[in-house]
């Protein structure tokens, strides 16, 4: 899940000296949802369309419609843009720029290369779109999630179980969040279960204990216990 690889590469800049007209331009124009700002090619500073809103005078402004984007024309980007820039490395991970944009309630990141240059853009879009790729949900498979005491050979008997019933393993995701001390929350999404199959695989699984989630996607079908 290297970031090189979801970012998105055609960036659209904007410069520091340009106005805040130019910059509502661009997002009512292209699908994008920030700027990064630039002065003489290196990153200064990042502009949200967020920005612009707050930027540009209310509803409830006496000036007309003719007006306001003269105003707009006076206003340099410099004077709104947010910086310094959070940025992140292409050759770091999704889940390390889903974890900063988390920590610090931002929508996305300018990503640099090694020598400090602008060559991509992450956004939570992004982050979307490569979650749902490598859990393979969007593939119609079977979801089983566990509590499962943390100990070791646990997730391999799973494991054993789903190959035993021909099953293909596309995903395994962990968490430690909200569980007990000594467990954590394991999802396995599958392929290839025959439907007739299901019901005795949901009762091997139960032996293992800790099963609380089944959904076979193939058939909308889903169950907490």
């Amino acid at each position: 899940m290297l970031i090189k690889e979801w970012m998105s590469r055609s960036v659209v800049t904007i410069n520091h000296e340009n106005s805040l007209c130019d910059a509502s331009k661009l997002f009512q124009t292209m699908v994008i949802s920030m700027l990064p700002v630039v002065e003489n090619s290196i990153l200064v500073g990042i502009l949200t369309d967020g920005d612009v809103k707050k930027a540009t005078p209310s509803d409830a402004t006496t000036l007309d419609k003719f007006e306001m984007p003269g105003l707009m024309d006076t206003v340099k980007i410099k004077s709104v843009m947010s910086k310094p820039v959070v940025t992140i490395q292409a050759d770091h991970t999704v889940d390390e720029a889903a974890a900063i944009m988390l920590k610090k309630g931002i929508s996305g990141l300018p990503v640099l290369n090694r020598t400090g240059i602008l060559s991509g853009i992450i956004t939570k879009s992004d982050v979307f779109r490569c979650f749902v790729s490598f859990t393979g949900v969007s593939k119609n498979g079977q979801i089983f999630a566990f509590k499962l005491h943390d100990r070791p050979g646990i997730i391999q008997t799973i494991i054993d179980i789903i190959r035993e019933s021909r099953g293909r393993l596309c995903s395994i995701m962990t968490s430690y969040d909200d569980v007990d001390d000594g467990g954590r929350t394991v999802f396995f999404h599958t392929f290839d279960i025959d439907p007739t199959h299901f019901d005795s695989l949901v009762e091997r699984f139960h032996g293992t204990g800790g099963l609380f989630y089944i959904a076979d996607l193939s058939r909308g079908f889903r169950k907490i216990f």
